[in-house]
C-alpha cells in the first residue's frame, strides 16, 4: 500500500525530532512548564508551587508570580500532560521523561505538522515535486527549525502555525472556509509569539480584491483570537499589555529584568550601539544570514519575484517579505540582548518556513548554470551544519566574554571538562570518573549528530542532482517509503 507523502514527510522529520530532542529545561522552557504543570497540579496559572518557579521568566501580581509567556500554548500542553499523569509520567516522578514527551508532543508534531504543510504550499504554487524535496531538507534541517523543535519552544510552533495560515490564505477564492482558517491560524501564532502579530494586517491586505463575505470571515477569526488573547492578559495582570512589556510587573526583589533589559521596551543608548546591534543581528556573530545562510539565496528569490510583474503570487511574496522586515526590525529596534542565552537569535525561527518559499524561484538557475548549483549546493550544506550545531545547545550560554552561539554551542560538548582544563596543563587535569562518563556520553551523541548531518546533507545533493539530471539516483528514505 502507497503511503501518501503527506504521511511520510511527517513521519520522518517527527522521528528525526525526536530522536534528537534532549530532556532540558533551562529559564525559557521551565517558564512554560510551570504553568503547565499548575494548570494541572494545582489548576492556577500561579506558577508558586511548581518546582519550576525558579526560572527568572517571570513578573510579580497581587503577590504571586506568574509565567511571562504567552499562556495558550501552555494550555495546550496542559492536556498533554495531564494524559502523561493518567499513566503515571510527571515532573515529580519521571522529570525527563515528561519532558521529552511533552517536547516531542507539542513542539516536535507542530514543527514536522508545519514542514507538510510548508510542502502543501510549494505544491499548490506549481513548484517541481522533485526541487519540493530538496526544499524540504533545507528547511527541516539547515534552518534554525531544527535546533528549536527539539527543546520546549513557542517560536516553531508558533512558525508552523504562520504556514499552515499562509496555505490557506493562498486559497481564500475557494471559499470562505478558507479565511476563517486563514485568520484563526495567523492570529493564533501571534497569540503565540506576540510579535508575529504583525503579520496579520499585512496579511490581511490580500483581502482587499475578495468578496465583502471572505473579509468579514477572516475579520471575526482573528478577533476571535484577539479577543481570547488580550482577555488573558487582563486576567493574569490587570492589563492589556502583555505582561513581558509591563515594566510594573518586574519590579520585585531578585528580578532578572527592567525597562532597559526586556525586549520590546528595551532601547540602545546611542546611534553606534543601534548600528553594532544591526550588524550583529543580521550578518554578525548572531546575525539571521549567520545561522541560515540560504537566505541569500532567498533574497535572490525574492528579487526574482519582485522584478516578475506576471508572476502569480508576486503580491503574497511581497507581502512576506515586507512583514518579515517589520518583524526583524521591531527586534533590532526594540530589543538589545540577541533573545538572550539562544543559539543564533532563536526569535527568527517564526520566520524560517516563510523565507524559504522563495528558493522555491530559484531552480531553473540551479539547473542551468554548474557554477550556481555548485554554490547552491556548498551554502547549503553550510546551512545544514549550522543548523545541527545548534541542537548540541539551542540555549547555549552567550556573554559578551563569548558572545559567539556557534563557538559556544561547539565547546558545549566539552562542558563536563571544560572549566577544569582550561588554565591547566595537561599533567595537572584530574577528571572524575562521573566526568568520564559525561564527556563520553556527550562525544557519542555529537556524534550521531555528526551522522545524521553527514546523512541530511548527502540527501541534498542527491536531491538537486537528481533534479538537474531528472532522473532517479540513489535512493533516500523517502523513494524506499514510496514502495510500501
Amino acid at each position: 500500500m502507497r503511503i501518501q507523502k503527506e504521511w511520510q514527510i511527517f513521519s520522518i522529520f517527527l522521528g528525526l525530532f525526536a530522536l534528537l530532542t534532549r530532556s532540558t529545561a533551562g529559564h525559557n522552557e521551565a517558564s512554560r512548564l510551570a504553568t503547565v504543570q499548575s494548570l494541572v497540579d494545582f489548576h492556577t496559572f500561579i506558577i508558586d508551587n511548581s518546582q519550576f518557579v525558579w526560572t527568572v521568566d517571570k513578573y510579580f501580581y497581587q503577590g504571586h508570580f506568574y509565567s511571562d509567556k504567552p499562556p495558550i500554548l501552555s494550555i495546550y500542553a496542559s492536556f498533554f500532560y495531564a494524559l502523561l499523569k493518567v499513566f503515571g509520567i510527571s515532573f515529580s516522578d519521571r522529570f525527563d521523561l515528561s519532558i521529552w514527551l511533552l517536547t516531542v508532543l507539542v513542539v516536535g508534531v507542530s514543527t514536522a505538522l508545519g514542514i507538510v504543510y510548508f510542502y502543501k504550499t510549494l505544491q499548490f504554487m506549481g513548484v517541481k515535486e522533485q526541487w519540493i524535496d530538496v526544499l524540504l531538507i533545507i528547511a527541516g534541517t539547515g534552518t534554525l527549525l531544527l535546533p528549536y523543535s527539539t527543546v520546549f519552544s513557542n517560536h516553531v510552533v508558533s512558525a508552523s502555525l504562520l504556514i499552515a495560515g499562509f496555505y490557506y490564505l493562498l486559497r481564500v477564492q475557494e471559499g470562505v472556509t478558507y479565511s476563517l482558517l486563514s485568520g484563526l491560524l495567523i492570529t493564533l501564532a501571534g497569540s503565540i509569539d506576540i510579535t508575529v502579530f504583525i503579520f496579520v494586517p499585512f496579511f490581511g491586505v490580500v483581502f482587499f480584491n475578495k468578496p465583502l463575505k471572505s473579509k468579514i470571515v477572516f475579520a471575526l477569526a482573528c478577533a476571535v483570537v484577539l479577543i481570547v488573547y488580550f482577555q488573558l492578559n487582563v486576567y493574569l495582570s490587570g492589563s492589556l499589555r502583555p505582561p513581558s512589556m509591563n515594566t510594573s510587573l518586574w519590579d520585585y526583589p531578585g528580578s532578572s529584568f527592567d525597562s532597559n533589559t526586556l525586549s520590546g521596551v528595551a532601547s540602545h543608548s546611542n546611534l553606534s550601539s543601534q548600528i553594532n546591534y544591526f550588524f550583529h543581528m543580521t550578518i554578525g556573530y548572531r546575525g539571521l544570514i549567520s545561522y541560515t545562510p540560504i537566505l541569500v539565496f532567498s533574497i535572490w528569490g525574492f528579487i526574482k519575484v519582485l522584478a516578475n510583474k506576471q508572476f502569480k503570487y508576486r503580491q503574497e511574496y511581497l507581502l512576506i517579505f515586507l512583514a518579515s522586515s517589520a518583524y526583524v526590525m521591531m527586534y533590532i529596534l526594540r530589543s538589545n540582548n540577541y533573545s538572550g542565552h539562544s543559539y543564533g537569535v532563536r526569535w527568527y525561527a517564526n520566520l524560517m518556513f516563510l523565507l524559504c518559499l522563495p528558493l522555491a524561484q530559484v531552480s531553473d538557475d540551479v539547473k542551468s548554470s554548474k557554477r550556481v548549483r555548485q554554490a547552491f549546493i556548498i551554502v547549503s550544506c553550510v546551512s545544514v551544519v549550522v543548523s545541527f550545531v545548534g541542537v548540541m545547545a539551542p540555549f547555549v550560554a552567550v556573554g559578551e566574554t563569548h558572545p559567539n552561539s556557534f563557538f559556544n554551542a561547539l565547546v558545549y560538548t566539552l562542558k563536563p571538562i571544560y572549566n577544569k582544563i582550561v588554565g591547566y596543563s595537561s599533567a595537572t587535569i584530574r577528571l572524575s570518573f562521573l566526568d568520564t562518563i559525561l564527556l563520553v556520553l556527550k562525544l557519542l551523541r555529537v556524534i550521531v549528530i555528526a551522522a545524521i548531518a553527514g546523512l541530511s546533507c548527502y540527501l541534498l545533493v542527491n536531491r538537486v542532482k537528481r533534479f538537474v539530471a531528472n532522473k532517479d539516483v540513489v535512493e533516500g528514505p523517502i523513494d524506499r517509503l514510496d514502495r510500501l
